[in-house]
């Protein structure tokens, strides 16, 4: 329809003016310029004037025959001018310039530019549109679709307009919405985005502050924590404030964002802090339990970290919930201030901002009841019974007997006379407490006055009852609310004194009550019966076992109403493997490291139960004062109970003679151990400290005499010779080293387990026969030490040209000598031939039995022999060991020789060799090679296997081996 409506106004001006009206067939538009192009004859524009601004707009038109292309440069400061009324100049299809006042059809105005962004506030205001082109066709306002006018500051037809910062006033909104032009062109933009810029909260409702919200819940959704809102619970909304229905119990920090007209805010963290609101006080000099309420004094969070600072002072063993922290607050005695400290709490890092002040030694009584027939105050700061004064109706008490608890929380006495109607109030170390309205008058007594957990009947006697309710029942209220009637147990016909009996149904710790009677109330209390700890130890599991009777305790102890107190903290079940077990006749839970001797108790529904003492300290049963090293150093045991890493810690070894200190290791509950570093061999005198303290007996650490092992061996006892001594324990202050009779001279100190000396020649007779074994004995610092071993090859009767006599003359020579010689050289060839008879038959015995038992035992399939057999080395002196190993089996005999072969010029000559049975069940290996330092080889050891039991013959095999030298 408007395309129409177009035409015909196209065709009643074109009628009426010819051709002079342009009619571009294209036109584009940027921020450089303006390019309209025309058919190739028609009329076009050659200047655009802008009257208002007085501003002309040349175009340079181009003709190629085909098209007229005309275009006007552009810039920022030709763009501000365009705007107000407009006259033209034109070139028609004549060719002839006709300049009058033509207006372009809204069709060809410039589309507008915009530049930047327009992201007006939601709740309006002044706002900036810039860019090219805005003002064509425009006078004083905008339309934003559907048909919403926009103002803008100033008139398009003033000269100092500026068509490129069109200042609207904007009345806001929600959403996107559209501006659109006269030529029809439309520009859609949204909002700002939200941002959230502050939260606060109250019992009811979470209010956010901030800009940009929108005014209306159709565009806005609220989310905490990712999860949307409820439009139900919205409360109010606006542009700068957004309130809805929000309860948070806990402490937590939450994640706020706000999406409006589908723009998203930022995200902002609100922390639910804790609000402490009232704190009790405490003796300054004795500590106490604070109680902090409030609210948001708990995280849902488990293991949460809740800390509680009071001015300096950190509060311990914190326990929280909703509304009430409870701590241990120490005493203090020095003289720091104790008034108007600020109260500062933090759970997992939330702090509380808000003002709360505590100080000391405030009197304040909370309550009072009527227990017994006493009147018990209940409080904070109660004072001592040095320094508390009471008063009744401002009378000073003073015959009054007080008792006051240890925590200075209950103050009781027995009134001299009846209180009714009074005022009371105290005064502790000149300190006024506030005023209670008191009356005594009416009280009660309750037999028994502690009832069973498990429920029992209890007769209460009721004091003072005035005439008008003896045909009255009494009823006990309980703090829950519930009631128990009474029954007249009719021991009396006296009605102003008189029992009733109250079934007490079960609970646990203390309940405050009310017993009314017609018109008369008294408040009182009464404690269930507590369990009692008979004996506690400690099991060698490093378990606390406590033994009591706490069988009608177990429901409360499952329910969590029954805790462990000790050491200062209650017990958390808190190791898988070791946990807390609560059972009928006894109770234990791991002592832990932080755990020191203390009072245990159990908290039954917050009332302590009578405590008992626990010595866990770290004790000392054992010390070795004289303890003995070796040449390198040695240990210290600390043997005692209840040691723990700390304990390790805190003990030391000192040694005076080097004035150092040695620390300790933690071994076990019962053990330490201290490595000390010492060389010998000169005695040590050492102090321990255990535990921190000293131990009033020292030590005297002695080290042990040499102990002599083997050595290397001469071949010549006449020549002597250095020999090498092998063993430990041996320190270069040697004092002397004998062989047999003889002292070894020339003595080296190698290291602690080796030493060498020079062992003279011996003088011996011709027919004396010299022992290959002698005694080694080794002096140090006046401490022995030996051993036999074998010291020589042979007997050295070997001829000796020093035997011989001659005359002075050398002339006369005599034959005692030649004659010795040949009697010495006729026994040595018979020891030959007898020795290599033995040998030659023991050979054909061997083979021979070896052969039979082969035959006898076929079905065998084989069998491993294994002989060592002493042989000379290739050095004068040396001896070794050369293994053979004979296999057989049932076709052939086969023989393997220099499997090992070992020359070592070691201790071997010393020892016999000795036949040792072997089981025919055994496989055995071959000797391991030895050192210069190491004992010799012992016998083999069996390895046994289902298939050596059923391979192996039916006879035993013997194997010649190399016994091991006795130390």
């Amino acid at each position: 329809m408007k395309i129409l409506f177009l035409f015909f106004i196209f065709y009643f001006i074109s009628k009426s003016f010819g051709n002079i009206i342009p009619a571009p067939k294209d036109f584009k538009c940027s921020k450089e310029s303006l390019i309209y192009t025309y058919g190739s004859g028609d009329a076009y524009f050659s200047k655009w004037s802008f009257t208002d601004s007085n501003y002309d707009l040349p175009f340079d038109c181009l003709n190629d025959n085909r098209s007229v292309t005309c275009t006007a440069e552009m810039n920022g400061e030709n763009a501000k001018m365009l705007h107000g009324s407009i006259s033209t100049c034109v070139i028609d299809s004549n060719g002839e310039l006709i300049c009058r006042f033509i207006n372009l059809i809204t069709n060809y105005y410039p589309n507008p530019i915009i530049e930047g962004e327009f992201k007006p506030l939601t709740k309006g205001g002044q706002t900036s549109l810039k860019g090219y082109y805005l003002a064509f066709g425009i006078s004083s306002s905008f339309t934003i679709l559907p048909n919403t006018k926009v103002e803008f500051q100033g008139s398009a037809f003033k000269e100092s307009f500026d068509a490129t910062n069109i200042m609207l006033d904007y009345q806001g909104g929600c959403g996107p919405k559209t501006l659109q032009w006269p030529n029809g062109f439309n520009f859609t933009f949204n909002h700002s985005n939200p941002i959230i810029n502050n939260a606060s909260s109250d019992n009811r409702s979470l209010i956010v502050t901030g800009s940009n919200f929108c005014n209306n819940s159709n565009y806005v959704n609220l989310f905490i924590d990712g999860v949307q809102i409820d439009k139900l619970n919205i409360i109010s909304i606006d542009h700068e404030l957004f309130e809805v229905k929000y309860n948070q119990q806990y402490c937590k920090s939450i994640v706020l964002n706000i999406v409006s007209g589908g723009l998203e805010s930022n995200k902002f963290q609100f922390d639910y802090k804790p609000l402490p609101l009232k704190i009790n006080s405490i003796p300054k000099s004795k500590g106490g339990s604070i109680i902090i309420t409030g609210e948001r004094l708990s995280s849902q969070i488990n293991n949460s970290l809740v800390i509680v600072n009071i001015g300096q002072n950190e509060c311990k063993q914190v326990i929280s919930s909703k509304n009430e922290i409870t701590c241990n607050l120490d005493s203090i005695t020095n003289g720091s201030i104790s008034n108007n400290l600020q109260v500062n709490i933090s759970i997992n890092g939330i702090v509380n901002d808000n003002n709360l002040l505590f100080s000391f030694d405030v009197p304040f009584i909370s309550d009072f009841i009527l227990p017994q027939g006493e009147v018990k105050l209940i409080g904070d700061c109660l004072g001592a019974l040095q320094s508390t004064q009471v008063y009744i109706d401002d009378i000073l008490q003073s015959n009054l007997t007080i008792s006051i608890n240890d925590k200075q929380t209950t103050l009781s006495f027995t009134p001299l006379n009846q209180i009714k109607k009074s005022k009371l109030y105290l005064i502790v170390n000149g300190t006024k407490s506030n005023v209670v309205d008191i009356d005594s008058s009416f009280y009660v007594k309750s037999i028994p006055s502690s009832p069973s957990v498990i429920g029992q009947i209890v007769n209460y006697t009721l004091y003072n009852i005035n005439p008008s309710n003896y045909n009255s029942l009494p009823t006990i209220i309980l703090k829950d609310n519930s009631t128990i009637k009474g029954i007249d147990i009719k021991n009396s016909f006296e009605y102003s004194t008189h029992s009733y009996s109250f079934q007490i149904p079960k609970g646990c710790g203390r309940n405050e009550i009310s017993i009314s009677i017609g018109n008369q109330t008294s408040r009182t209390e009464f404690y269930y019966e507590q369990p009692i700890i008979t004996s506690c130890s400690i099991r060698s599991d490093q378990m606390i076992y406590c033994l009591g009777n706490f069988t009608n305790y177990l429901n409360y102890y499952e329910n969590g109403n029954i805790k462990i107190q000790f050491s200062n903290r209650i017990i958390i079940d808190d190791i898988p493997k070791k946990p807390i077990i609560f059972e009928n006749n006894y109770f234990l839970f791991p002592l832990k490291p932080e755990y020191g001797s203390s009072e245990i108790s159990l908290i039954v529904c917050n009332e302590n139960s009578r405590s008992l003492k626990i010595d866990i300290s770290p004790s000392l049963s054992y010390l070795n004062k004289s303890p003995m090293f070796n040449s390198t150093g040695g240990q210290i045991i600390v043997n005692g109970q209840n040691f723990i890493p700390r304990t390790a810690e805190n003990t030391s070894v000192y040694c005076f003679s080097n004035n150092q200190y040695y620390n300790c290791l933690f071994l076990n509950y019962t053990s330490i151990s201290c490595n000390l570093q010492i060389l010998g061999p000169f005695n040590q005198t050492c102090q321990v400290e255990f535990n921190n303290k000293e131990i009033n007996n020292n030590i005297t650490i002695s080290f042990y005499p040499p102990l002599v092992s083997n050595s290397t061996m001469i071949s010549n006892s006449s020549i002597g010779g250095i020999i090498t001594i092998f063993g430990n324990e041996f320190y270069n202050e040697i004092d002397e080293i004998s062989v047999g009779n003889s002292i070894c001279s020339n003595i080296t100190f190698i290291n602690s387990s080796s030493v060498s000396c020079l062992v003279e020649p011996l003088i011996i007779s011709s027919n004396q026969t010299i022992q290959q074994n002698q005694y080694v004995n080794i002096t140090i610092n006046g401490k022995s030490g030996g051993n036999y071993l074998m010291i020589y090859f042979q007997n050295p009767n070997t001829p000796d040209q020093g035997n011989k006599s001659t005359e002075n003359n050398g002339k006369n020579i005599s034959t005692d000598g030649n004659n010795n010689d040949n009697d010495k050289r006729s026994i040595i060839l018979r020891k030959k031939w007898i020795l290599a008879i033995i040998l030659i038959g023991g050979v054909f015995i061997l083979v021979g039995l070896t052969t039979f038992l082969l035959i006898k035992n076929k079905r065998k399939p084989s069998v491993i022999y294994m002989k060592n057999t002493i042989v000379s080395g290739a050095k004068k002196g040396a001896l070794g060991i050369k293994q053979i190993r004979y296999h057989f089996d049932l076709k052939n005999f086969k023989k393997t020789t220099n499997i090992q072969d070992t020359d070592e010029s070691i201790r071997i000559g010393a020892a016999a060799f000795r036949e040792v049975p072997i089981s025919p069940f055994l496989n055995v290996s071959s000797p391991p090679s030895q050192s210069s330092e190491q004992s010799l080889p012992q016998p083999p050891q069996p390895q046994l296997s289902p298939n050596q039991i059923q391979k192996l013959p039916d006879y035993d095999l013997s194997i010649n081996d190399v016994p091991s030298s006795s130390s």
